[in-house]
């Protein structure tokens, strides 16, 4: 017979096995959880306090995705050491050059403060977990940050000065775009220390290399003289057509002479008026630049094309809308040349009939009808008095009605409604090629008909600006 086992505080071997495999899981859990406690690093308790460093820690609960936890954790820290570093202008700061762009300013020392994270870099990293949460510290000398920053500024002035003597060289050879080009990547090159001072040192003395750029585009801007051939070109209103309009390009060199300005890209847009232009070009050796007008969609008597530089071909690799923003800011449009040419356009001949009633009885002065006769005359045709030698009829109608009169109290208002219609025949196969008009327009006023009678005009006017000259513009005259 076997003797009874006395029980005791500790784990008896005569137990279970898994009991006994249970427990000691459990206690070896517990070991580990007190080890991990016992581990916990000193900057989790509470944050270090060390001067010659830029500190930042940051926790994130765990979750499933180890990568996000990891990855919130270290941006927390990064964000949080990076506030600690102070982004200060300097007074040799090329900022100071745009005083009247504030806006850029603001919104380029706002984006070089939230940068900073992004551009860290050499710092120490350490990290520690438990079950529920995983902590980050970085760590960064200050005097190590001093150094790489010192090293980047110095980095970009030397390759943006030595773009800015490329640039001085093709202005000495007469070659503004290739001058522009080097001065563009000068300013890329120093596009993220503009709040810096970009104070640079040479054998030949000491300047800044920021409002040097800034200064030279501005000078080779005001060296370059646009000029049109001819100021006024006549043109016989048409959908296809092809006229050629040429500028000339001229460059005053260093001694002040002036010269052909050869491979220098112009643009060519409509200013007033609208129409369709060939491709875009730069000018020939003889400084001469060419572009076609192909086709004109307005049909206004004057119109304006103009050619300026093309900004577009600073850079040869596509940009980013940062370098854009930074970029057109040293290349202000207000200071690159321009040339305006005018285009008068020969409209069809017209004769004019008009017919305006009002109230029932025809009108001599026909003040609406002689408003719609300027704006034809403005838009689409010449006007004769001899009908033979009218390539197309107009024919303008307008009725004036009046409504009723609605009383209130120690008031009334009064309706009139204009009903207006236009025709154009052909003079030549005498085919009705357009008819179109508004109706039952409605004015409105107090008083008597006559006000209302105003107030019926000016909107049945409005109403054949936006309903019926668009369709008049699709018509082949």
């Amino acid at each position: 017979m076997k003797a009874a086992t006395k029980s005791t505080g500790t784990l008896s071997f005569s137990a279970s096995p898994k009991v006994f495999i249970l427990s000691l899981i459990i206690c070896l859990f517990a070991f580990q959880e007190n080890i991990q406690a016992k581990k916990k690093p000193h900057w989790v308790k509470q944050r270090p306090n060390d001067p010659a460093y830029y500190l930042g820690i940051g926790m994130a609960p765990k979750t499933d995705s180890e990568f996000n936890y990891v990855q919130e954790a270290r941006n927390k820290a990064l964000k949080e050491m990076s506030s600690e570093i102070k982004v200060t202008v300097s007074s040799n700061s090329v900022l100071h050059q745009f005083e009247n762009n504030f806006e850029f300013r603001e919104e380029y020392e706002s984006k070089v403060q939230t940068s900073v994270a992004e551009t860290l870099e050499g710092y120490e990293v350490e990290t520690w977990e438990d079950k529920k949460e995983y902590w980050v510290m970085t760590r960064l000398s200050k005097e190590r940050y001093k150094r790489m920053r010192q090293m980047k500024l110095d980095k970009a002035k030397t390759l943006a000065t030595a773009y800015y003597m490329d640039a001085q060289k093709a202005i000495a050879q007469n070659n503004a775009f290739s001058a522009l080009t080097y001065l563009g990547k000068s300013v890329v090159a120093i596009k993220d220390h503009l709040e810096e001072d970009l104070t640079h040192r040479t054998v030949d003395g000491t300047y800044n290399v920021g409002a040097e750029i800034f200064r030279t585009i501005q000078d080779v801007f005001h060296r370059i003289e646009l000029a049109p051939m001819k100021s006024t070109y006549y043109i016989q209103f048409s959908k296809q057509l092809e006229v050629p309009i040429k500028v000339k390009a001229s460059f005053y060199d260093n001694q002040g002479e002036v010269r052909p300005l050869s491979n220098f890209p112009l643009k060519f847009e409509f200013t007033k008026g609208e129409g369709l232009l060939s491709s875009q070009s730069s000018t020939d050796r003889d400084g001469l630049a060419k572009v076609a007008v192909t086709r004109l969609i307005s049909k206004r008597k004057m119109q304006e094309i103009q050619a300026s530089f093309d900004f577009s071909h600073i850079l040869t690799q596509e940009p980013g809308e940062e370098i854009i923003k930074v970029l057109k800011v040293f290349f202000p449009v207000k200071v690159m040349p321009t040339a305006n040419i005018g285009l008068e356009v020969q409209k069809s001949t017209a004769y004019l009939e008009m017919s305006e009633v009002v109230f029932g009885d025809k009108s001599q002065q026909g003040p609406f009808s002689n408003t719609i006769k300027t704006e034809l005359n403005e838009n689409f045709f010449t006007f004769t008095n001899n009908k033979e030698e009218a390539d197309f009829f107009v024919t303008v109608s307008s009725d004036f009605v009046s409504g009723e009169e609605r009383k209130g109290q120690g008031y009334s208002v009064f309706l009139v409604f204009a009903n207006f219609n236009i025709a154009i025949v052909d003079a030549k196969t005498n085919v009705e090629i357009f008819s179109d008009g508004v109706n039952s327009v409605r004015g409105m006023r107090p008083g008597n008909y006559e006000y209302a009678l105003k107030d019926a005009r000016i909107k049945a006017l409005e109403a054949f600006r936006k309903q019926v000259v668009p369709r008049l513009e699709q018509v082949d005259m």
